[in-house]
């Protein structure tokens, strides 16, 4: 039986013990096959210790796949180890354009970048968790934050079968 025959089952539950990387520098580009199913996999990507050649390829990688970017649910950013990260990362994607974006956690970031992203946080509903950093992971308090407000609030329309 060939490798790339088994059960797609067995290989998304394998690569729930894999770094989100490892299955993209291990499966992509292998076939046809690996890449749709690495594009139904919800992705979590920490850029925090990653190198910059390394970073440039997953950029160059979800500008490429809408499948993949489709399928990010989180991401960390950091300018840390990777001087310009945020800056990069930014000025090739909007936000919005990760429509299961649920959390984003932010690294050093700059003023300026900052001050930005208040005009992008709100048009991203689905984002529950937005975490500011700081060198020392230190969480930060940034008037940014206290200013933004709940865009909506769901609603329950109806409760059928209560007992």
């Amino acid at each position: 039986m060939k490798f790339e025959l088994l059960p797609n089952e067995i290989f998304i539950e394998t690569f729930e013990f894999f770094r989100i990387f490892d299955i993209f520098y291990s499966f992509n580009q292998l076939n046809d096959h690996f890449n749709k199913l690495i594009g139904t996999i919800p992705s979590h990507f920490n850029f925090k210790y990653i190198q910059k050649t390394r970073f440039d390829r997953f950029c160059k990688l979800l500008l490429s796949n809408l499948d993949v970017k489709n399928q990010v649910y989180s991401l960390v950013l950091s300018n840390k180890d990777t001087p310009g990260q945020i800056k990069t990362f930014l000025s090739l994607f909007s936000l919005n354009e990760f429509i299961h974006l649920d959390s984003l956690t932010l690294i050093q970031i700059e003023e300026n970048i900052l001050q930005k992203l208040k005009s992008t946080l709100p048009l991203i509903p689905q984002l529950h968790s937005f975490h500011l950093l700081d060198s020392n992971d230190i969480h930060l308090t940034h008037p940014l934050i206290s200013n933004l407000q709940i865009l909506s609030i769901p609603t329950l329309s109806s409760i059928n079968n209560l007992s």
